[in-house]
Parts: structure tokens; sequence; C-alpha cells
């Protein structure tokens, strides 16, 4: 039962730090026109807008996560929310870490930090693929684009890996 109260403290935490993000980054960007002395009525209909829509994201959200936990914490879990991408291949024993935040492109949508999880992290002799997890409550539908450090013995080699989130 620890493992799925872990899960669902988790789900909320990596889904909190999403949004506080985009909210921070909204405030910035609202208190920087104010200080440039710009701000003007159009600029407070989008900051209105903006908020609102990203109020509603982060109802949606929270409401999902909160089904989530409820299931998985009553033993109904399908991990309905949970996207695996293809498998991947990579030289045997290979240990495998994120170098990067997944994004769709340049300056576009990215998925928050702890979202996306490679399984296993670490291959085993004869082992030659591994697949990425993402959770689908804490980010948009898209296809996500990121790098994975490949290490075997002491040689490191980046590799380009996408996950889809439905």
């Amino acid at each position: 039962m620890a493992s799925r109260v872990t899960d669902c403290v988790q789900g909320y935490t990596v889904l909190a730090s999403s949004f506080l993000e985009r909210w921070s980054e909204l405030a910035s960007k609202s208190a920087s026109t104010m200080d440039a002395g710009n701000y003007t009525a159009a600029s407070a209909v989008e900051d209105a807008t903006a908020g609102t829509a990203l109020a509603a994201q982060a109802g949606w959200a929270w409401t999902a996560l909160w089904w989530e936990c409820f299931a998985g914490l009553g033993g109904f879990e399908g991990e309905a929310t949970v996207n695996r991408s293809q498998k991947f291949k990579v030289e045997a024993g290979a240990k495998l870490e994120l170098l990067r935040t997944f994004r769709t492109g340049p300056g576009l949508e990215e998925l928050p930090a702890g979202a996306v999880t490679i399984h296993p992290e670490e291959l085993k002799p004869g082992e030659e693929e591994f697949t990425l997890r993402a959770d689908g409550i804490v980010c948009r539908g898209a296809t996500y684009v990121s790098e994975v450090n490949v290490t075997v013995g002491q040689d490191s080699t980046p590799m380009w890996v996408w996950i889809t989130v439905t």
C-alpha cells in the first residue's frame, strides 16, 4: 500500500510543480509588461484569459489525478493514463539516463521533470531494449522528444528518443 500512496504523492508533486512553473511564467510576463509601463487593457484581457485557461487546465488535471489516486488506493487502477513508447534498442547491459526535458519542439510544450521514466534504467547482460513511460495526466497529448545518455563501460553516447502521450 505504501507504494500506491507514494505514487499518489509523487503524482501530486509533479503536477503541482508543473503548474507552479506555468503560473510563475505567466506572472513574470505580466510583471515585466507592467514594469516596462506597457500594461494596457488588452494586456489585462490577455493575462485574464491565460490565467483562466491555466486554472481550468489545473482543475481538470487535479480532478483526473484525484480519480487516479482513488482508483490506485482502492486497487481499481488500470494504468489508463500511463503511456508507453515503442521499444528502443541499445547495446546490452547499458545504463540509461535522461539528458534533457521532453519537448514537442523548440520553445513549445514540455513535460514536467519526473513525468517520463526509463524502463529499465539499467539493462541486464543480454538485454538490448528499453521503453519510456509517461504519465498522461500532467501533459497535453502530443509526441515529445528528448535524448537519453547510453553508457556502456566508460563510453557514453546520446540517443534521440520519443514518446507519444494520448
